[in-house]
């Protein structure tokens, strides 16, 4: 396996135990994601939409406010997302609009949807 690949796993496997705390502390949903740059992981985070109450708390968008902050810039164009669940609709915009250069994520919506979240597609809008 190359190292691209294994780099891949480690960093998909970063998401995926943040999707874990996510739950374990009470702070939202079962999602997490990693926002990397040249290999560096920059931020690991979770869904907080409990713990903010906040319904834009979603992995994704914490980690990009959160990488955005820290590197001083809302271009992330060099950076790259791994996400535990694929993103929702919400979520894929704001990683066009901050220009993430590459998104990996673990399980499919329909995964996700199987146990109630409904934030995936345009059915879920009520």
């Amino acid at each position: 396996m190359s190292s691209e690949k294994d780099r891949d796993y480690e960093l998909l496997e970063m998401a995926i135990e943040e999707a874990y705390e996510s739950v374990k502390q009470g702070h939202g949903y079962p999602f997490g994601a990693v926002i990397s740059r040249n290999g560096e992981v920059i931020v690991k985070t979770h869904n907080k939409v409990h713990k903010d109450t906040d319904p834009t708390a979603h992995a994704e968008v914490t980690a990009i406010r959160e990488a955005s902050q820290k590197l001083d810039t809302y271009d992330l164009s060099d950076c790259e997302m791994f996400a535990s669940c694929e993103p929702c609709p919400m979520c894929f915009g704001a990683i066009q609009v901050s220009r993430i250069k590459r998104l990996v994520y673990g399980s499919e919506a329909e995964a996700a949807g199987a146990i109630g979240f409904d934030d995936f597609t345009a059915d879920g809008v009520r």
